[in-house]
């Protein structure tokens, strides 16, 4: 007795299925947690992690017998087959390959030394290594929930509240006479208050994941560079880093110089 294989579905058409009804909405409903806080925190905190696991085994198995089926298809089904290639192919390395970069990066960063950078000036991908719909504005320093937040240069405390935006709990510091101001963002808790004049390397609150809700392991601060009082004149950080404080080093006055607004870790 013959049996219809009529309705059995082949493996580009299963490579399909899983990507649309199951990698792709794993995929937005990563990115709509990404840009909004209120979303981040009203779930528990490991289920966007698990989800994002899911997703990229759910998108590497398509991704396979997508692959496979350009191979094995006749040429009449070829076109189809590549279509469906190029659309995992995306999956895959969205919700694989760019993801699974940060965590090699994650696992492997030194035990002592400076703070680890997760996305920096301009980066396109955000801390854990999703697209983001936006350049990123500062440099994210990696640290564990509860460490020191330290000023990154003497200054004058103008903001230090929650922002109710991805930032979350906020704190800018005024930097004169130099035109500048540094924007901390996601603190736990805030020690410094509006009008306080602070020291290069003082503890002005401690890492925490408010605002956009860093997954474990990545948590972080993120420092921001702004001239004067425009919020989109931002520029990067990074040239103007001279490593870790030392209360023992001498800064120059006569410009900005910024020291990591974590410890470096011994």
């Amino acid at each position: 007795m013959r049996v219809s294989h009529a309705n059995t579905p082949r493996s580009t058409d299963l490579a399909r299925s899983i990507a649309t009804r199951v990698g792709l909405p794993a995929a937005a409903a990563l990115m709509l947690a990404a840009s909004s806080p209120s979303i981040a925190h009203a779930v528990p905190r490991f289920l966007f992690p698990t989800v994002a696991v899911v997703g990229a085994g759910l998108m590497t198995v398509a991704f396979a017998r997508a692959s496979l089926a350009v191979v094995r298809n006749p040429r009449a089904d070829r076109a189809r087959a590549v279509r469906r290639f190029a659309l995992t192919s995306l999956g895959f390395v969205i919700l694989t390959l760019l993801p699974l970069t940060r965590f090699v990066g994650v696992l492997t960063a030194p035990a002592a030394g400076p703070p680890r950078i997760l996305a920096g000036f301009g980066d396109w991908l955000g801390g854990e290594g999703y697209p983001r719909s936006s350049p990123h504005r500062g440099l994210d320093f990696a640290g564990r929930v509860g460490t020191d937040v330290l000023a990154a240069a003497d200054g004058r405390v103008v903001v230090a509240r929650e922002h109710g935006d991805l930032c979350g709990l906020i704190v800018v510091i005024v930097h004169e006479p130099h035109g500048y101001r540094t924007v901390y963002c996601h603190f736990a808790t805030i020690s410094v208050r509006p009008g306080d004049d602070v020291a290069r390397g003082q503890p002005i609150g401690t890492v925490g994941t408010t605002g956009q809700r860093a997954w474990p392991g990545y948590e972080h601060v993120h420092l921001e560079l702004q001239r004067g009082r425009d919020v989109a004149a931002v520029e990067d950080p990074r040239p103007r880093l001279a490593g870790c404080f030392d209360a023992q080093a001498r800064y120059p006055t006569d410009r900005l110089v910024l020291t990591y607004p974590l410890s470096c870790r011994p």
